[in-house]
Formats: structure tokens, C-alpha cells, sequence
């Protein structure tokens, strides 16, 4: 469990592959800590999320993403930051 005073930062991409190589890409993307693939599109794009405790470990996997054979861009949708803390307290509901 990470430290409390951590940050959990969670980013979206769309990665645009070669369509003949969107399985080796999505294999290479299984071994990229804190990636994983929801989606594919035989066209050659895959939505990824990447979680990461801190924002520089994010752009580093994004670098790795980008130098995988076969990936053409990879594109950030969305990225959010959020403390341990605040994500381990508890909702109530009225």
C-alpha cells in the first residue's frame, strides 16, 4: 500500500498503431508497469490507462509506449491526480 502523503496520478492515451501489429503492440503494452489496455480497434488504435504515483513516471511510460515497434502516436485524452488519502476515505450518502 503507498504511503499516504503518495499521489496516484491515472492518465487515458489513444495509442495509434500499425493495424498488422496491434497484437505485438498490446503484448508490449502488458509489460509496461501501471498500463492496461480496455479497448481495440482492428483500424490500429488502443485505449490505454496508465497509473503511476507520480506525474515524470507518466510521461516516462508514455515515452516507452512510443518506442515500442509498431506504434504510430500516442495521443493523452485525459490525466487526473488524486492523494492516497483522500482516495481511502470513505463516501456518505444522504
Amino acid at each position: 500500500m503507498p504511503d499516504t502523503n503518495d499521489e496516484l496520478h491515472i492518465t487515458s492515451l489513444v495509442v495509434h498503431v500499425i493495424p498488422q501489429a496491434l497484437a505485438q503492440v498490446a503484448h508490449g503494452l502488458a509489460a509496461i508497469d501501471g498500463a492496461k489496455v480496455h479497448g481495440s480497434h482492428p483500424s490500429g488504435k488502443l485505449v490505454v490507462t496508465l497509473e503511476a504515483p507520480h506525474a515524470r513516471e507518466i510521461l516516462d511510460r508514455v515515452s516507452q509506449i512510443e518506442q515500442l515497434q509498431g506504434v504510430i502516436n500516442a495521443s493523452l485524452v485525459y490525466q487526473h491526480a488524486e492523494s492516497w488519502q483522500s482516495l481511502n476515505q470513505g463516501v456518505e450518502h444522504d
